[in-house]
């Protein structure tokens, strides 16, 4: 099924992608290199769009859970030590942002 969604302004667009970026930073971090200053911030940038597009189809907290579990277990491979749970500070932040 192909599902449409409005399209969002090209500067929205920007200034979501922005606080998601935050988000990861100052909140998820998970192997832990954010506190460095030199380290570049931009770590997590290659998982922006798909939590992007996850907010705009109005993914739940569970969903945006199970999305940064995948994307921290299977492609960073890394194990957390409370599994997916230990993403859900970082589900919640996400949701707070307003994606319209």
């Amino acid at each position: 099924m192909d599902i449409r969604y409005p399209v969002m302004p090209k500067e929205e667009s920007r200034e979501v992608r922005r606080a998601i970026r935050k988000i990861f930073i100052e909140v998820w971090d998970p192997i832990g290199v954010m506190a460095d200053p030199e380290w570049p911030r931009d770590e997590y940038d290659s998982y922006i769009g798909e939590v992007f597009e996850l907010l705009v189809s109005n993914a739940s907290t569970e969903e945006l859970m199970d999305y940064l579990f995948e994307v921290v277990n299977e492609r960073m491979g890394m194990s957390p030590p409370h599994g997916r749970e230990d993403m859900k500070s970082t589900a919640e932040a996400l949701k707070q942002l307003v994606v319209i």
